[in-house]
């Protein structure tokens, strides 16, 4: 055996420094599962661009986020607010950006019609929102990572994160049916798509701002019902989830994959 090409555990580089001078997108990055993206991003030395439709998320996450970035460091974060129903918008945002070493995407819209089928279903309004989530967690997506491959933004090493709220999708939820046809297209659309978009990460439900709109004693019931089931017994924290975002940027040999991390639920 060439001793000179064989590998050993003393020359394998430090997880804690594959991220140092990195530049990481993350859409979606003002709240929630983003925000605890971006923030575990810095902490491990890459530079941050957030983006999100708010002004106001934008500010609030970036005064939160700068105080985690190391005194007299090159690390630096900043904000974008765009419409990702503006597709032109988004491209521009991607390519002004690059190049980047990483996209993360993990921004999500608020449940629909959470009262059926206790109120009979409201036509428009539902098809209303449909097209609002076509054109925001499928089609913006789709289009970030046509952006980034064709215009070159990124390299060939580059970690793309789909994020999708697969607990909606492959499990049955009362009071969610409408969404989970939406999110069951948007799984299947993603696993044909993983080899172009490289490794996507499908969480589970995860406690985060999406739900404040909610009425408490719904969130309540659907939460404690996913604790009595799930394995882990608990429901995901964004930082939790921010983990698995990490892992996919820092391993190398990583493509083509769907990371679940969902306590364990599709398997209960």
């Amino acid at each position: 055996m060439d001793q000179s090409k064989s590998y050993s555990i003393f020359t394998m580089s430090s997880n804690t420094t594959i991220l140092s001078g990195k530049k990481v997108i993350v859409i979606g990055g003002s709240s929630g599962i983003g925000r605890s993206v971006a923030a575990a991003t810095l902490s491990h030395g890459a530079s941050v661009v957030i983006a999100s439709s708010s002004q106001d998320k934008v500010n609030i996450a970036l005064g939160r986020l700068k105080q985690g970035v190391p005194p007299q460091s090159n690390v630096t974060v900043t904000g974008q607010v765009i419409n990702l129903k503006d597709f032109d918008v988004l491209k521009a945002f991607l390519t002004k950006e690059g190049p980047f070493d990483h996209l993360a995407c993990p921004f999500a819209s608020g449940p629909a019609n959470v009262n059926f089928p206790e109120q009979d279903i409201d036509l428009a309004s539902s098809q209303s929102f449909f097209d609002y989530l076509n054109s925001t967690r499928y089609w913006s997506t789709i289009i970030a990572g046509d952006t980034t491959i064709h215009r070159k933004q990124i390299d060939q090493s580059w970690g793309f994160n789909y994020i999708n709220h697969r607990d909606f999708g492959l499990q049955a939820n009362s009071r969610l049916g409408l969404v989970s046809g939406l999110a069951g297209a948007v799984e299947s659309s993603t696993r044909g798509l993983a080899i172009d978009l490289k490794p996507i990460r499908c969480p589970g439900l995860v406690d985060t701002e999406l739900f404040a709109s909610m009425p408490e004693d719904i969130r309540k019931d659907m939460f404690g019902r996913q604790e009595k089931t799930t394995p882990v017994g608990h429901i995901g924290k964004p930082e939790e989830l921010a983990e698995a975002y990490l892992f996919a940027m820092k391993c190398t040999y990583l493509t083509g994959q769907v990371l679940v991390v969902d306590g364990g639920a599709s398997i209960a």
